[in-house]
């Protein structure tokens, strides 16, 4: 739970009854109360349990407003007077179409809905040192409907960083089957200082088969800037890292291997470009 979840829940509720967002409250998740469903992933959140709570708010207050014929909002209060608690059970039905996914043959449509994102990266390549500082990030991100356009930009953001550190600086080390740097003292991410300028482009295609017509965004802006960093610091060295991260010492061993770069200084070499992944 959380990536901005207990904000949007709400969110969704009310906007489906009528109400003020500050009149739905959300109830703590406690695993001591529900059965072992899985991890977040896949658009489960937004998109899957948002939709079961927009459906179970419609049937809320179709009955509600069957019953008193008036509108919910003005009517609720009165309802439950004379009623007391209603509970509304809403259970997850496959979305329809696609063609079932096979564990077996793996074939098939593994998932209902997919995300798509695009990502320009500028970066400064030390040709002397190998240091890479990753200037600008433009990403663009396919999320579906736009839930809430401050949190989903906080999460583009928080994940573009994320592949920065990924593609410059983050790096898990073993000796003989343990971890040399386990704790964020020795395990490097990026700071405040080492962010570039980030620009979010929201693109809204809503899917068909959720009420809202949300997608997922949490996994998705880390998929596409590591690749578009690596890119440009290969248009700016003319040598590609195939290992993660980038660090120094790799693109100035690329670079000794290749005879046609290695004796490139920055004077001597375009400036590095935009490159997209």
């Amino acid at each position: 739970m959380g990536q901005g979840t207990k904000t949007i829940f709400p969110q969704l509720v009310a906007e489906t009854l009528g109400l003020d967002e500050s009149e739905v409250e959300i109830a703590p998740q406690d695993t001591a109360y529900v059965p072992d469903s899985g991890p977040t992933v896949a658009s489960r959140t937004a998109m899957v349990v948002g939709g079961l709570l927009i459906k179970a708010a419609r049937r809320l207050r179709d009955e509600v407003e069957g019953a008193t014929g008036g509108s919910f909002r003005d009517t609720a209060v009165e309802y439950a007077t004379d009623h007391g608690t209603t509970r509304i059970d809403q259970q997850y039905e496959p979305y329809p179409g696609g063609t079932p996914f096979d564990d077996a043959t793996y074939t098939g449509d593994a998932y209902p809905a997919f995300g798509w994102a695009a990502c320009v990266a500028r970066v400064d390549v030390d040709l002397d040192t190998g240091e890479v500082h990753v200037r600008e990030v433009v990403a663009a991100d396919d999320i579906g409907r736009v839930i809430h356009p401050v949190l989903a930009e906080g999460q583009v953001e928080g994940g573009t960083l994320q592949a920065v550190g990924y593609a410059t600086i983050e790096e898990i080390k073993l000796r003989d089957g343990r971890y040399l740097n386990d704790r964020l003292a020795t395990y490097i991410i990026p700071t405040a200082l080492d962010a570039p300028r980030i620009s979010t482009i929201l693109v809204e295609s809503p899917f068909s088969g959720a009420p809202h017509g949300a997608k997922g965004v949490g996994e998705l802006p880390m998929d596409v800037g590591a690749p578009a960093v690596v890119a440009a610091i290969a248009d700016a060295t003319g040598v590609w890292i195939t290992d993660l991260p980038a660090t120094p010492e790799r693109i100035l061993g690329a670079m000794a291997e290749r005879p046609d770069v290695a004796g490139l200084r920055p004077a001597e070499s375009a400036p590095a470009r935009e490159l997209i992944s």
